[in-house]
């Protein structure tokens, strides 16, 4: 038992060290896959009325199928990218409804800088037509971390459970043998890299898993984006809420005059 115990924290000492041998910045090459759950049902009713018998079946048929997106993360320890993989769909098609919109949203990448105060988060989105800017400090999720551990991807993790967005409870799994207060899409500010997330979020279950990680020492330079008008995620969730009014009620226009 004693063996053990200390094979496992010689493993974690050799790792946490591995990321500052030399004066060399070490950095994080890793793939997550996220996985969209939706209860048909409640989807439906956020559809308008005079196409729900033409999506329909294409929604359940996604859904029932399990949607599955791959999304890469890159970090030099300073700044990191998170980038959806080009190639979308679920396990049994190219891209359904559903994977298509959110490859639409996620057609660029999120940006991370700790290298300011504080920590900003960079997300460049074309909406309608429109480029803006999504930039934020990255926010304090009010993280508390738990007892509990579990294995993520040959990693010991620890469960924390914190708040997205002011309102939305979101539950992370973080490897403490990985030192980098780092995550998949805007998640951050655990004493340990985050391997794993759960939240919901307009009607959507999402599980983001690590499934692949590499460490470097090979440079890796991240630039970030200026271009687009830059707005807050509240801003901009305001924003978009107002094009999908007109848009609705020019859809219904088109309806009525039919």
């Amino acid at each position: 038992m004693k063996k053990t115990i200390l094979t496992f924290a010689l493993g974690i000492i050799t790792t946490t060290i591995s990321f500052a041998q030399d004066g060399k910045t070490q950095n994080i090459d890793a793939t997550y896959i996220t996985e969209v759950k939706f209860d048909y049902e409640k989807l439906m009713t956020t559809i308008p009325a005079q196409v729900r018998a033409q999506v329909g079946p294409m929604l359940k048929a996604e859904i029932d199928a399990g949607i599955f997106i791959n999304y890469f993360f890159k970090s030099n320890g300073k700044m990191s990218t998170y980038t959806l993989e080009q190639k979308v769909g679920n396990a049994q098609s190219q891209g359904g409804m559903i994977a298509q919109q959110m490859a639409s949203f996620d057609s660029k990448p999120t940006y991370k800088d700790f290298t300011v105060t504080p920590p900003t988060s960079y997300k460049e989105v074309d909406m309608m037509g429109k480029n803006f800017l999504i930039k934020d400090a990255i926010p304090d999720y009010k993280w508390k971390i738990s007892r509990e551990k579990t294995e993520i991807a040959g990693y010991q993790a620890t469960k924390a459970e914190g708040v997205m967005m002011d309102s939305i409870p979101v539950t992370a799994w973080f490897a403490p043998a990985i030192p980098l207060k780092d995550g998949p899409n805007g998640l951050a500010g655990l004493p340990g890299f985050i391997v794993k997330a759960e939240f919901e979020m307009n009607n959507a279950h999402m599980i983001i898993t690590l499934k692949e990680l590499n460490i470097s020492d090979k440079e890796l330079k991240v630039t970030l984006p200026t271009k687009g008008q830059v707005v807050t995620t509240e801003e901009f969730m305001k924003i978009m809420k107002e094009m999908q009014k007109k848009f609705q009620e020019m859809s219904n226009s088109s309806v009525d005059t039919k």
